[in-house]
């Protein structure tokens, strides 16, 4: 698994805001429908800074926000981040303490691999 740079494509949705990580390659995700995904990306934030032992990891999922920007601004949207005001130095989630990361999901887009991204075998978009 490797960290990487928006790609330099013609396609806008398939360069992302975020650093993302790219699976499948070695191994298709199978998704309930059946159909098998590969490769994908997904998109993620991180805020803070993850400790020598490693222990201070915070994994914040969304289920309704859209999005991996929890606490800041939507570079695309321009919307400010969900969670700004529980996530930063001295909040609630306190970055100076904890390394915070949140991710986005499949079909999320923003980043992540979704209906408009490009299909590798096909060259069209999967939706």
């Amino acid at each position: 698994m490797a960290v990487l740079r928006a790609r330099k494509t013609n396609n806008e949705v398939d360069q992302p805001s975020s650093p993302v990580l790219r699976f499948g390659s070695d191994k298709p995700l199978k998704l309930d429908a059946g159909t098998l995904l590969s490769p994908f990306q997904i998109a993620y934030q991180t805020y803070g800074t993850l400790n020598d032992a490693r222990s201070n990891a915070i994994l914040v999922c969304h289920a309704l926000t859209g999005d991996q920007h929890v606490a800041s601004t939507n570079p695309v949207t321009g919307k400010p981040g969900w969670w700004e005001v529980l996530i930063g130095p001295g909040k609630i989630i306190d970055t100076n303490r904890f390394f915070v990361i949140c991710s986005n999901v499949i079909g999320g887009c923003l980043g992540s691999t979704g209906p408009a991204s490009t299909n590798p075998a096909t060259g069209k978009p999967y939706g």
